[in-house]
Parts: structure tokens; sequence; C-alpha cells
């Protein structure tokens, strides 16, 4: 008898069932999938509702707030001058910054208000009713700003090297005894050359000061009041700079920093006119010409510049003669640089108005000129120029307050670098 394999028999109300629910279930997950993209593509929306209502301020701002010479874009930063855009910004946390202690109430409300709208816009704080100092940080690019505007009126940050200072003391090497190459004869062994390496010191020493405004202020002087603190600050920041860089004798008036002049009287590249003549008027030419010889040669190729008083122009004149009518070139540069500027017996002239003035009086002991090449100079400095407010300090005289602040050094990368020119001390 022969067995026959039992077939299970599908049941079709069964399988029509399961059919059913596997469609439901392709459906449900391509409903979820529909819901995801149309919450994704509703997040790319929002965000970019967001960059077009920025950029739509961005642009109603560049168009409500030309700059004060209409043929120069705003976000452009003219000679002598920050960019439009960084001055309303540090009048704006100007504004901001001395309005928290209530200095500004004297002002009409509808004054008063106007003003601290357009500052709180500017700012981007329309919406925020609290303010503190962490809230209007200067933006890195603006401070670039400041940093070439100061370079603009001083010397010091303009010509040496700059180098960051840390935490604690920088050690920047310089070269203390270089190698000397010399000849090898054929097949004779290479002596080591090793140079000897010496290290300047630089150190975080802090200079600054502060700018008066008047509290009479409206919203239409905004950017007026940014240039006059940014240009404030950097013709001050660059005096201070140029004074240590120059003038800085080791003593406690400079926190024990040597300047130019000083490394030059301490290392025998200063040359001092004769006993008993303390005048400026008594130097000559051939003294001029004399700190030449204290500086290394390679100086003299490499682009040495004269470092006077401004008020030295018309003295360096009379020092043409008949027979060399061209010793003083006073040319007129269209920019602040020395390229194209007034020469010297071919050497460029530089002003800085830190060094002593011209004068047929007595002036013991002072320093005339620097010659040299001040890019063998470290322009040390920590971290970068700050800005800060205060509506209390001219109480009496009811003004406002900004407070300029920089941390800097100075040391030499080599002592044949520089030489000066002083007055007899008696």
């Amino acid at each position: 008898m022969t067995n026959t394999p039992t077939q299970t028999q599908t049941d079709p109300v069964e399988e029509f069932r399961t059919g059913i629910s596997e469609i439901r279930k392709g459906v449900e997950s391509q409903n979820k999938d529909v819901t995801d993209l149309k919450s994704a593509l509703k997040s790319v929306q929002d965000e970019n509702a967001k960059l077009l209502t920025q950029f739509d301020k961005i642009r109603r701002e560049l168009l409500t707030y030309p700059s004060i010479h209409s043929s120069i874009h705003p976000c452009v930063r003219r000679p002598g001058f920050v960019s439009d855009l960084a001055a309303r910004h540090l009048a704006a946390a100007f504004i901001l910054g001395n309005a928290k202690s209530g200095r500004l109430d004297i002002l009409h409300e509808h004054v008063r208000d106007k003003l601290f709208t357009e500052a709180r816009s500017i700012l981007g704080l329309e919406t925020r009713a609290a303010l503190t100092t962490t809230d209007i940080p200067l933006p890195t690019q603006f401070y670039s700003e400041i940093r070439e505007l100061i370079s603009e009126f001083g010397v010091a940050r303009r010509d040496m090297f700059p180098f960051p200072i840390g935490m604690g003391t920088a050690k920047p090497p310089r070269f203390k005894t270089r190698p000397a190459f010399g000849s090898i004869a054929m097949s004779a062994s290479i002596a080591e050359k090793s140079p000897q390496i010496d290290f300047a010191s630089l150190e975080s020493h802090k200079i600054g000061g502060i700018v008066r405004v008047p509290r009479e202020i409206d919203e239409q002087s905004i950017v007026p009041m940014g240039q006059f603190l940014a240009r404030y600050g950097a013709v001050e920041f660059a005096r201070a700079e140029d004074t240590w860089a120059f003038l800085a004798d080791g003593t406690a008036t400079y926190e024990s920093v040597k300047g130019i002049t000083k490394i030059a009287t301490d290392n025998a590249r200063n040359v001092q006119l004769a006993a008993t003549k303390t005048k400026p008027s008594d130097a000559t030419m051939q003294d001029l010409r004399n700190m030449r010889l204290k500086v290394n040669p390679a100086a003299l190729s490499r682009g040495a510049k004269y470092y006077l008083h401004s008020t030295w122009e018309s003295r360096l004149r009379d020092f043409n003669t008949d027979a060399d009518p061209f010793v003083f070139v006073p040319n007129r540069p269209s920019t602040r640089d020395a390229i194209g500027g007034p020469t010297l017996d071919g050497y460029p002239v530089v002003w800085t108005d830190v060094l002593q003035a011209y004068d047929t009086n007595a002036q013991a002991a002072k320093y005339i000129a620097v010659f040299g090449l001040l890019e063998y100079w470290w322009f040390g400095e920590h971290g970068q120029p700050r800005l800060d407010y205060s509506s209390d300090v001219y109480f009496t005289t009811d003004e406002l307050a900004a407070r300029f602040l920089e941390e800097i050094d100075f040391d030499y990368q080599d002592l044949g670098a520089t030489a000066s020119l002083q007055t007899a001390a008696s």
C-alpha cells in the first residue's frame, strides 16, 4: 500500500488578511517617511528664512548708514580712520556700556530711546533686556583695524618685528655668535660650525589711558563718535608705544624695560656730542653720519633709516651746500611710509615726535636721533588692545569715559641693528 504525503491547505481568507496587513504597514511606513521629509523641509525653510532676515538686516544697515564720504564703502578702512562699521560698533558698545549706570538718563526721552535702539540694533541686542560686559566684545576684525590705525600714527608697531606674548615670559631667539664659514682644502675634513644662540625676554607691561567723551550725544553721532574713540585711542597708543620703544631707560618708570637708546648707550653704540655741546642745535651732519659707523654694516644695505623729531626738518635743510645740494631731500610722501619720503644722505627719514625736538637751548643728555633697522627689534604684544567703559570716573565734569589698555614689551634681536645720537651731559 503506497503512502501519499499530506499537503497543507492555505486558507485564502487568512492569506488575504496577511496581504492587507503588509500593505497597511507599507503605507504607514511611507506616511512616516513623508512626515519626516515634511519636518526636514520645514526646518530648512525656517533656517533659510532666518538667513534671509539677517541678510536683509545687513543690507539695510549698509544702505542706511553710508560712509562719511559717500564714495567710500562703509566696510572699507580709509587711511587715518577705521571703517564706519567698526566705528559704529565702538560707539554702540560705548553707549550701552555707560547706559548701565543710568548716566544717560538726563537725555531727552525721545533722543535716549532712539540712541539706545540704534546701539542695540548695531550690536544685535534688539530682543535682550539685560546687558553685561560680556555681551559687547569687539569683533576680531575690528581689533585688526585698531592695530593698523596705531601703525599709521606710530613708528614702533609699524617698523619692529611683531612677536606674540603668551602666558608668562616669551623667549624669542637671537644670534649671540654667528657661525664663521671659511675655505676648506681639497679632501680636508669639514669642521662643524655651531652658532651660539641667545634669547630675548618679552613679558607683558600694561600701558593705556582714558578717553573723555561729552554726554551730549544723539543717534546721529554714532559714526563720528566711534571714529573719535578709535583715532584718539590709536594716537595715544602710538605715542606710548614709541616712547617706550625709543626712550625706555630701564628704570621703574618703564618697569625695567630698556628701549633702543638705552640699549645703544649700554653697548657702545651711542654717539654723544662733545662736552659743553648740550644744545640740539650743536649737532652737525658729521655727528649724524657717525651713527652709521655704530651699526652692523649689513643694516646699511637692508633699509636702515634715520628717526628724528619732525622739528628737525628745517635744520636738516641747512646741511645742504653748493658742493652737495642733496644731503637732505625733503620729499613729501603721499602716505606715512618712509619710502618716497624725505632722505638724509640717501637714507629714509622717519619723523617720530618722542625724540628730542630741535632746540637752540640747552637740553642735556637728550636723545636727538636714532639710526638703524628696527625690524631687528622684537615688538611683543600679549592679546589685543582692550576697550572698557565707565560713567563714574568723570562724574564732576559730566563726561563719559572709554579706557584703552594693551600689554606690550620690546627687546632687540641684534645689538648692531640700531645706534643713537645724544647731546652732551654738561
